[in-house]
């Protein structure tokens, strides 16, 4: 019988905290914010929640190894659904998003999420009614041993608290994991997306919580932070969609890839474009073979 080797903690640690001296060091980061050039592709995800098929497929779609100028945008990695076991593995795919970024670090970049600034500041959140973040750190207990479990859990929060907050391009495309709700605007201070962040920040800031967590939209406000935020169009996940995307308000783009429909959305970051152009660009995983 062929056993199966544990995990090495010391190296799942060393990746961890190596990405995220690689994400503060991106030369296209600007305080909180990574600034894509003005040539080349990037190519955006939605939530994965440790969808370790559609990642190796994006993987396979991208070809970082041949396409030097294409950059990969990663976000909501963590807590998926419970396997029989009641475990989590999607600490399994956070270790390998950040291998990826160690294997090419100027063009795989991550977002800030809901569920990764939970895991990091400990902000209760569930899910289908547990508590998620129990079940993920319970899960690396078991897969770890409870030797190295803190030490592990504590270089994936280093690296979780070195993802940028929203990724911009040239063509005036914005992309971020949410975007704020209508009512939070009156807190809303765009300087936090040109600094680098705290800990504090992360923990606390009104901006990060909102931006990350936001849902309710509608018309007048997207176009007050296309304006506010030099956007014509924003490109978000956190929405679940059933089909894998959708389209809002002529300017919002919800992207979904941790299911059987999940889609991503390559475009050109040489040329403006509309949403509804930028749609018509949108992949499903289940094409890719």
């Amino acid at each position: 019988m062929t056993m199966i080797q544990p995990p090495d903690p010391n190296k799942a640690i060393d990746t961890f905290r190596k990405a995220a001296e690689l994400n503060l060091g991106e030369s296209m980061r600007d305080g909180s914010t990574v600034r894509l050039p003005g040539y080349g592709q990037a190519v955006m995800t939605g939530d994965l929640h440790g969808h370790k098929k559609n990642f190796d497929k994006l993987t396979k779609y991208a070809m970082l190894d041949r396409v030097a100028a294409r950059h990969v945008i990663l976000h909501e990695m963590v807590h998926a659904e419970l396997d029989p076991r009641y475990m989590d593995h999607s600490h399994e795919l956070l270790l390998m998003a950040a291998e990826y970024k160690c294997e090419y670090p100027e063009q795989v970049h991550f977002l800030q999420s809901n569920h990764e600034l939970a895991q990091l500041t400990g902000y209760p959140i569930a899910k289908n009614g547990r508590a998620v973040i129990d079940d993920y750190n319970h899960t690396v207990e078991l897969t770890y041993g409870a030797k190295h479990a803190k030490d592990v859990l504590a270089a994936m929060n280093a690296f979780i608290a070195s993802f940028a907050l929203a990724v911009c391009t040239e063509n005036r495309i914005w992309m971020s994991h949410s975007l704020p709700n209508t009512y939070d605007m009156v807190n809303f201070d765009p300087s936090i997306f040109s600094r680098t962040l705290t800990l504090e920040d992360l923990q606390k800031n009104q901006t990060i919580f909102s931006l990350v967590w936001g849902r309710r939209h509608n018309q007048e406000h997207i176009d007050k932070l296309a304006g506010i935020l030099n956007a014509d169009v924003f490109i978000t996940g956190h929405q679940p969609q059933e089909m894998g995307f959708t389209m809002l308000f002529d300017r919002l783009i919800i992207l979904a890839s941790d299911h059987n429909h999940g889609t991503f959305l390559p475009f050109d970051l040489s040329k403006r474009q509309t949403a509804e152009e930028l749609v018509r660009n949108i992949r499903k995983f289940v094409a890719i073979t």
